[in-house]
């Protein structure tokens, strides 16, 4: 099982380097690759990747920049095609703000190795042994209503549309419809979506994840709102899809 673990990084200059710090020698032992995958950002996270990069004393990481701006959504196109270009078996993401515990991603392998058949194992915030630091009971609440509307139009469990730990088999993804998915943070709803329709088998694991940052409750609204407009498209066959290929996604190791 070779496994590319991708960092997508944007103004993160205090994160990545705890994020880096939770790669112990095990963990990198079962890995062929970790690459931090910065989105343009406007701070020093380069600077502190490298930085920490250099305290792991290993070849196997390195810092990359994308050549342009692709928000989230893009930046898990750029490391789906990187794994594929690679070799490898599976990507797995882990976002570069510290909000998920890198050791976890030992977890998503274990299930990933007890369940070959399974196209992705997803870390899920909101099942019942989830640990949640920073979440109201609102926000809670409300994931869990939305994924239970998922679960009753789409007819296939859903335990979270998208945390920031998850580990993908290429296999699934060798179609490159995920091309088409908006390059915004709702690219793994579109994932989710097609997931379900290619009838993927999936498995949700209890993750920890700590909220920090302040988010509006009304970028909250509005992503609710769009997840489920995106679900009744998907649904009645309507969705929207973006007109792009491969090439238009380019990152460099810097």
């Amino acid at each position: 099982m070779k496994i590319l673990v991708t960092i997508p990084t944007y103004n993160c200059e205090r994160q990545i380097p705890r994020v880096l710090a939770g790669f112990n020698k095990r963990l990198l032992d079962r890995v062929e690759k970790v690459i931090i995958i910065d989105n343009g950002s406007t701070d020093k996270t380069v600077e502190a990747a490298q930085t920490a990069t250099k305290k792991l004393a290993t070849s196997k990481v390195e810092v990359w920049q994308n050549k342009n701006n692709y928000n989230l959504g893009g930046t898990h196109k750029v490391a789906f095609l990187t794994g594929e270009k690679l070799g490898m078996d599976y990507v797995a993401i882990l976002h570069g703000d510290n909000q998920a515990k890198t050791e976890e991603l030992d977890l998503l392998i274990d299930e990933a190795k007890k369940n070959p058949e399974h196209g992705a194992i997803l870390g899920c915030r909101f099942m019942k042994d989830s640990k949640l630091n920073g979440y109201s009971w609102q926000r809670v609440w409300g994931n869990r209503g939305i994924n239970w509307i998922y679960s009753m139009v789409a007819l296939r469990p859903s335990r979270d549309l998208g945390s920031g730990l998850n580990l993908f088999r290429l296999k699934d993804l060798n179609d490159h419809n995920y091309l088409g998915f908006g390059d915004n943070i709702t690219f793994n709803i579109d994932l989710l979506l097609d997931y379900f329709k290619k009838k993927t088998l999936l498995k949700f694991v209890p993750i920890t994840w700590s909220e920090t940052d302040q988010v509006s409750n009304a970028r909250n609204f509005q992503v609710g709102k769009t997840a489920l407009i995106k679900l009744f498209r998907w649904r009645f066959g309507k969705e929207q899809r973006l007109e792009r290929s491969a090439n238009y996604y380019q990152s460099d190791k810097v």
